[in-house]
Formats: C-alpha cells, structure tokens, sequence
C-alpha cells in the first residue's frame, strides 16, 4: 500500500465518522475514491468502515431509538432496494441524481423557511421506497432521509439513532448484494480498509462533540443546509 493510499484511508475513516453525525465529510472523500478506484470497487471501499461507523454510532444512541418509524419506512426502502437491483442498469443514475437532488432542494428549502404544512408520517412509504432506490443506485438517501426525519419532529438524540439503525440495516444488505452480486468486496478491500477503521473512532466521536454544543434549533438548521449542500451537489457536480 503505498503512501498516498494510507493518507486516503485514513480520510475515508475520518469521513466516514464524521457524516455519520451530518457533517458533509461525503461529499469530499466519495469522488475521490470513486476517481481512484472506480466507482465500483469505492462502493465497495467505502461499505465497510461506514458500517463500523454505524455500530459505533448505534451503541451511543442505543436508548433513543423510534422503532415505530423504522417499522413504517424499512419494508418499502428493502422494496426499494430490489426494484433497483432488478432495474438498475435501466435507470440513468446521472438523470437518477438530478432528481433526487431537485426533490431534496424544495422539500429542504420549504422545510427551512417553515413553509410545509404536510403530515410527512402519511409519507413514510414514499420516502422509503425512494430511500432503497437511492441509497442502491446513487447512494443519495441519506439527505432525503433527514429532512424526513426532521419533519416527523424528532429530537437530535432520536434523530441519530432511528437515522443510524435505518442505515446499518440497509448497509447490511447492500454489503450482502455487493459480495454477491457486484463482486466488488475482496480480501484486498478489507486491507485497503483496516488502516480506515481505527480512524472511524476519531470521526464519530469528533463529529458526536461538534453537534452535542448545538440546541435543537441549530441542529435542524444544520442538517437542513448540508442537506441542501447535498442535493445542489447532486444536481451540478
């Protein structure tokens, strides 16, 4: 592994740690695995310290979990899911982004300036079904599954850990149809990311003492802007 490599990983497990709190690290370190590696096999990369951070995550918001909402959303998002491994290859995933970035824009936009009076619970299988579609084909969920959070009214603590359980479970699946369908999860990924995983600790825990000083307030802002920084990057980049 050379050393360009090394200071790569330890990016990604920084990045990985960092967005699993919001703070837009993705946005960074996903197009440069993908310009370095393909963006195949960085999928396949970036899976496995993001599902460390998952765990990490889960355990320090292990009492605030709405399992009601994960309950409602996960069967549609595993829909999802299948319909976009069944027909992915027909979908446009530049046109797929786009979209999903213009969805993101207004419904973050709206929901900043307090302008929704929509009872987004009634929404569930929406974006749920949208979810699995985007997190397979564009990994582009996770802003859209935000604002849908934030519009449920949920507090910063059960914010993070309905959001990281949702993830870790669909995580786990993507894994299991890289490793079996796209074939891109190999003894050498695991190695390439060993070096990743300790600094998945620094990220969450950096991340986790960012987001704690803020009051609820702040904190619905700011997943709101870096949902918007999301959804313009996904519509011009």
């Amino acid at each position: 592994m050379s050393y360009l490599e090394i200071l790569g990983m330890i990016g990604l497990g920084l990045g990985c740690g960092l967005s699993k709190l919001g703070i837009p690290a993705a946005l960074v370190f996903s197009p440069i695995l993908a310009s370095v590696y393909g963006g195949k096999a960085s999928a396949g990369i970036i899976i496995i310290p993001v599902i460390v951070s998952d765990l990490i995550v889960m355990y320090l918001y292990r009492k605030d979990v709405e399992k009601k909402v994960l309950f409602k959303i996960l069967p549609l998002t595993i829909l999802g899911i299948i319909v976009a491994v069944i027909f992915g290859n027909n979908i446009s995933d530049e046109i797929f982004k786009k979209s999903m970035g213009i969805i993101i824009l207004i419904i973050g936009t709206l929901t900043l300036l307090k302008s929704l009076k929509i009872d987004f619970s009634k929404l569930s299988f929406l974006f749920g079904f949208l979810g699995g579609i985007a997190a397979f084909i564009g990994n582009v969920s996770g802003p859209m599954m935000s604002i849908y959070l934030l519009n449920i009214k949920m507090d910063r603590d059960k914010f993070y850990g309905t959001r990281t359980w949702f993830y870790f479970i669909v995580n786990i699946i993507k894994a299991t149809l890289y490793v079996l369908v796209l074939n891109n999860i190999h003894l050498e990924t695991f190695k390439l990311t060993s070096v990743a995983i300790p600094f998945v600790f620094v990220g969450v825990f950096a991340g986790k003492y960012f987001v704690e000083k803020m009051n609820q307030n702040v904190f619905e802002k700011f997943i709101l802007i870096v949902s918007l920084i999301s959804g313009l990057k996904l519509i011009f980049f």
